[in-house]
């Protein structure tokens, strides 16, 4: 349970920071609090069972481009990235831990 927890709150922490690299990036144009609103709604969605993960990344797509006024290919490659570099980076931070 603890290492699944420090896993998901770690991704959380990839998810902002990834948002708002693009945002300097300028792929996406939104300030910190819309930020942390979608980073944090899309990870209560995406606890919920066996649908969770692909609601969330729906969920996901769609507030960025509401709360960013981004068109939907722009979302869409933000949260790509931001998911492949939080896994990514999760994998790295596990093998080096075992």
């Amino acid at each position: 349970m603890g290492e699944s927890s420090l896993i998901f709150i770690f991704d959380i922490f990839m998810t902002f920071i990834c948002i708002y690299i693009a945002t300097k990036f300028a792929f996406v144009q939104a300030e910190l609090k819309s930020i942390l609103m979608i980073v944090f709604i899309v990870s209560v969605v995406s606890l919920i069972p066996t649908v969770g993960w692909i609601l969330g990344l729906c969920t996901f797509i769609y507030l960025l481009m509401k709360v960013t006024d981004a068109n939907l290919v722009d979302s869409i490659w933000v949260v790509i990235l931001s998911k492949l570099t939080s896994f990514f980076i999760i994998l790295l931070v596990r093998s080096i831990g075992s």
